[in-house]
């Protein structure tokens, strides 16, 4: 039988296809989502330790008086978990696709999957799988979790700055419960209590020695002094009503007052019940606008996730010899800016004094519109990087300023030598 040979020519050119192009994840893109999961992670986990670190010193302060200081502090900060997971999701996602596209691009391997004939789209499609998961969890972590816990944190510091003396009395420290203050020398004494009056006007007491009993039968804690004054100071600066004793006694509050419902502002609502409250008749007491102005705010932080990898991927690329990590400072100063104008939008939008959603959405149309276009010069045009752009503009601006100073500065030096 003849063989054909003419069907098999050394001149017939077939396109290069790495291992699952045409799937929603390649070998490539694996390798790239596991890279980019580790450095992603790390850095919410990073940004959370960082954030709260901040906040335990208040902490710390607040459950000081507290009984179970352990078990309050532990609770305020897993309320405080959500807030912070906003606040670090986004920088972490812009930072981690920059770092691995940089990574990428300093060791040549961005370079060897462009020569590959592997586009910048595939390459960047982990980053996108990645922020569609994150937007999910942003809008139950912004949706609900987050007023949920801001209601508890705010619980909680209620529940240990009320508590009855009997509870929060130390030695040695000053501790306030309601309008009134105590201190407790080492030993039980001495000891001074401050109270601001309902009237106007303080009540000033001291005594030399205290104990602190609980009654039987009510179970209510007694602060017995001994040997003590009690005075008050007026409005006007003037003491009366003085008093001396040889024994007193303070009952202190078995109970604790109930906090308040959920729903004083609109930070502890639940966008479900933002979305239900847009016209003010669920929760009448909040403001339409800030109820409003606060519904967009957690929408377009959501769907700004979904533009980060368009505008992170371009800044993190890097060619020719000379790398520069300015991508991630370039990008990092971007995003928090982009951040406080859209609380600042927010907030124009909550007194009133533009439309809820004119402080938000036009200023992320702006932003679509430039992740498009940045992301196009690079996938679709192959043309340089945002930073080399950047800097040629720049270059191209400062030859022209060099330029002009030594075009007038003959002019200049001549005026000066004028008699």
């Amino acid at each position: 039988m003849a063989t054909n040979y003419m069907a098999q020519t050394p001149y017939e050119y077939v396109t290069p296809h790495c291992k699952g192009d045409y799937t929603v994840l390649g070998q490539l893109n694996r390798y790239i989502m596991r890279n980019a999961l580790r450095v992603i992670s790390g850095l919410i986990l990073f940004a959370l330790a960082v954030l709260l670190l901040e906040r335990l010193l208040r902490i710390f302060e607040v459950v000081s008086s507290s009984t179970r200081p352990a078990g309050d502090a532990s609770q305020m900060v897993v309320n405080l978990l959500p807030h912070y997971l906003g606040i670090a999701i986004p920088m972490a996602l812009m930072l981690g696709t920059l770092i691995t596209i940089d990574r990428l691009s300093r060791s040549s391997e961005l370079t060897s999957a462009f020569g590959s004939g592997i586009s910048l789209f595939h390459m960047t499609k982990p980053f996108i799988l990645i922020s569609i998961v994150l937007m999910g969890f942003t809008l139950v972590l912004e949706g609900y979790m987050q007023p949920v816990g801001r209601y508890g944190y705010r619980e909680v510091v209620h529940s240990v700055t009320q508590k009855s003396f009997a509870a929060v009395l130390r030695e040695g420290k000053f501790t306030q419960v309601g309008n009134t203050t105590f201190y407790v020398g080492p030993g039980g004494g001495p000891i001074f209590i401050h109270e601001k009056m309902a009237g106007g006007g303080i009540r000033i007491t001291t005594a030399a020695q205290g104990d602190l009993i609980i009654r039987d039968e009510t179970g209510q804690p007694v602060l017995q002094l001994e040997s003590g004054d009690s005075f008050r100071i007026t409005q006007d600066k003037t003491v009366s009503g003085r008093l001396s004793f040889t024994v007193s006694s303070i009952v202190g509050t078995v109970t604790e007052q109930n906090f308040r419902v959920r729903g004083d502002d609109e930070r502890e609502l639940t966008s479900i019940e933002l979305y239900e409250n847009r016209k003010g008749t669920v929760f009448p007491n909040l403001s339409v606008n800030a109820n409003n102005a606060a519904l967009h705010l957690r929408l377009a932080r959501a769907y700004l996730l979904l533009l980060l990898p368009f505008i992170a991927v371009p800044f993190g690329i890097n060619y020719g010899r000379n790398p520069s990590s300015a991508g991630i400072v370039v990008g990092i100063v971007s995003l928090v800016t982009l951040q406080k104008a859209l609380e600042f939008g927010q907030s124009l939008g909550a007194k009133g004094v533009i439309p809820p959603w004119v402080g938000i959405w036009p200023l992320m149309g702006v932003v679509t519109v430039s992740a498009f276009f940045i992301f196009r010069n690079s996938a679709v045009k192959m043309g340089q990087p945002p930073l080399a752009t950047l800097s040629i503009f720049m270059s191209d601006v400062l030859k022209d300023i060099r330029k002009g100073s030594r075009a007038i500065l003959p002019f200049v030096k001549t005026r000066v030598n004028e008699p």
